[in-house]
C-alpha cells in the first residue's frame, strides 16, 4: 500500500521535486551519468585501447543495438508479470553494471563482444523501467503524469550535459580504466536505488492471455489495449494498415534516427584523430548539443499546433543536411562548438515530435503507434553501425559526415513527398 501520507505531498509536487521524488530523481540521473561515460567514449576505446579496424567498431555497434532491442523486448514483457519492479530495476542495472566491468579490465575485441554487448544490452533497460516506476508513482500519488515525467526527463537530460565533457575529462586524463570502473560504481548504486531507495508502489497486473471472445464494451477495449501493448514492434508493423504518409514519416524517423546514431559513434574519431583536437572538446561538443536539446523540445512543443509538426520536422531534416555540410568543413574549436549547437536544434525537434505524429496519425491505439515508432527508431541503431563502420573504412571518418549528409537530404525528400501526399 502506499503511504497515506503521500497523495496529498504528491499532488502538491506534481511539477516540482519534493523530497519524496529524490531516490527516482537520483536513480535517474546515475543513468544519465553513465549514459554519458559510455556513448561519446565507446568508439574511442575501441580505437585506442583495443585498436580495432573501423569496420569492426561499425559490428560492435550493430550487435550493441540489436542486442539492445532484443534486451528491450524481453524487460518490458518481465516487467508485466512481475508485481514489485523494483526487483527488475535492481537486476537490470547490475547488468549493467557488469558491462561497464567488461570494458574496464577487457582489451580483446571478441570478448567484449560476447560480454560487454550483452551486459550493457540489458543495463539499458533501466532508463525505460525508471520511467515506467515514475509513470505509476506518479499516478498512485496524485501527481500529474506529464508533468511529472517530463520533470524527471529533465533530470536525465541536465545529467547528461553534465556527464558528456566529464567523462571525456577523466578519459583523456586518467584514460578508459577508472572511467569505466566509475561508471560501474555508479551503476551499482543505481541499482541499490532501484531495488532498495524507491517506494513500493501499486501496479496494475498485465493479464497473460488474450481476451474472452465473449468480451464486450469497455473491458474488451481495455483488454484488447493491453495485448497491443505486449506485441512487438515486428508484429505490430507485419499486421498494421498503415496510410502512405505514415510511411514516409517512419522513413524520415529512420533516417534521421541513423545519421543521429552514425555522428555518435564517429565525432569523436574524427575531432580526436583527423582533426588531432582533444577529446575533451568532443565531451563540450555533446554537452552542448544535449543543452540545445532541452529548450529547443520545449519550444517545439508549444510551436508544432501553430506552425504544424510536419513543417517542423521538415525544417529540422534541412537543417540536419546543412550541419553534417558544415561539421567536415570546420576545425577550430569555436566553430566545431557552433556547429555543435545547431546539431542541438534539429535534434530537439527531430528526435521528439516524430513521435507524437505517428501516435496520431497511426490505426489502433497508443500502445501499437509506440510500438511502430519504437520499430523504426530501433532499426537505426542496426543501420548506422554498418554504414558508419563501412564508410569509415573506405573513405573514412570525415567521410562518414559526408554520407551523413546525403542521408539527410533522402529525409527532406520524404518529407516533401509527405506534403504531396493527400492525408
Amino acid at each position: 500500500m502506499v503511504d497515506a501520507t503521500e497523495a496529498p505531498s504528491a499532488r502538491a509536487g506534481a511539477g516540482s521535486l519534493t523530497w519524496r521524488s529524490l531516490p527516482l530523481a537520483s536513480a535517474i540521473a546515475i543513468v544519465g551519468l553513465t549514459a554519458a561515460g559510455l556513448s561519446p567514449t565507446l568508439s574511442l576505446f575501441l580505437a585506442n585501447a583495443v585498436h580495432s579496424a573501423p569496420v569492426l567498431i561499425g559490428l560492435f555497434f550493430t550487435a550493441r543495438a540489436a542486442a539492445g532491442i532484443m534486451a528491450g523486448l524481453a524487460t518490458g514483457w518481465v516487467s508485466d508479470r512481475m508485481r514489485d519492479r523494483r526487483v527488475l530495476l535492481g537486476l537490470v542495472s547490475v547488468g549493467g553494471a557488469v558491462g561497464a566491468l567488461c570494458l574496464a579490465l577487457l582489451r580483446d575485441y571478441t570478448w567484449l563482444l560476447v560480454t560487454c554487448v550483452v551486459f550493457t544490452s540489458i543495463g539499458s533497460g533501466a532508463f525505460g523501467q525508471l520511467f515506467a516506476y515514475a509513470n505509476e508513482s506518479a499516478t498512485a500519488g496524485g501527481r500529474d503524469v506529464t508533468a511529472y515525467s517530463s520533470l524527471m526527463r529533465s533530470v536525465f537530460s541536465a545529467a547528461y550535459v553534465v556527464g558528456a565533457p566529464l567523462s571525456l575529462s577523466i578519459m583523456a586524463r586518467y584514460g578508459f580504466r577508472p572511467l569505466y570502473l566509475g561508471v560501474a560504481a555508479l551503476t551499482l548504486g543505481s541499482a541499490v536505488i532501484g531495488r532498495w531507495g524507491l517506494r513500493r508502489v501499486p501496479r496494475k497486473m498485465i493479464p497473460a492471455a488474450l481476451p474472452a471472445s465473449g468480451d464486450t464494451g469497455e473491458d474488451a477495449s481495455v483488454a484488447g489495449a493491453e495485448v497491443a501493448e505486449r506485441r512487438t514492434p515486428w508484429r505490430v508493423l507485419r499486421g498494421a494498415s498503415l496510410p502512405a504518409r505514415v510511411w514516409l514519416l517512419l522513413g524520415v524517423i529512420l533516417v534521421l534516427g541513423t545519421v543521429n546514431q552514425m555522428y555518435s559513434i564517429d565525432i569523436a574519431l574524427h575531432v580526436t584523430k583527423d582533426l588531432g583536437r582533444s577529446a575533451e572538446l568532443v565531451g563540450w561538443m555533446l554537452g552542448l548539443t544535449a543543452a540545445m536539446e532541452i529548450p529547443v523540445m520545449i519550444t517545439a512543443g508549444r510551436l508544432a499546433a501553430r506552425v504544424g509538426s510536419g513543417r517542423l520536422v521538415g525544417l529540422s531534416a534541412v537543417l540536419a543536411t546543412v550541419c553534417y555540410c558544415l561539421i567536415p568543413l570546420v576545425s577550430s574549436p569555436g566553430a566545431l562548438l557552433g556547429v555543435a549547437a545547431l546539431f542541438g536544434v534539429w535534434q530537439g525537434v527531430a528526435l521528439s515530435i516524430p513521435m507524437v505524429m505517428v501516435q496520431n496519425e497511426s490505426p489502433g491505439g497508443v500502445g501499437t503507434s509506440s510500438s511502430i515508432y519504437g520499430a523504426a527508431f530501433g532499426s537505426a541503431g542496426l543501420v548506422a553501425g554498418a554504414i558508419t563502420g563501412v564508410t569509415a573504412s573506405a573513405v573514412g571518418y570525415g567521410g562518414v559526415l559526408w554520407v551523413c549528409a546525403g542521408l539527410s537530404a533522402i529525409a527532406v525528400a520524404l518529407m516533401l513527398a509527405r506534403f504531396a501526399v493527400r492525408r
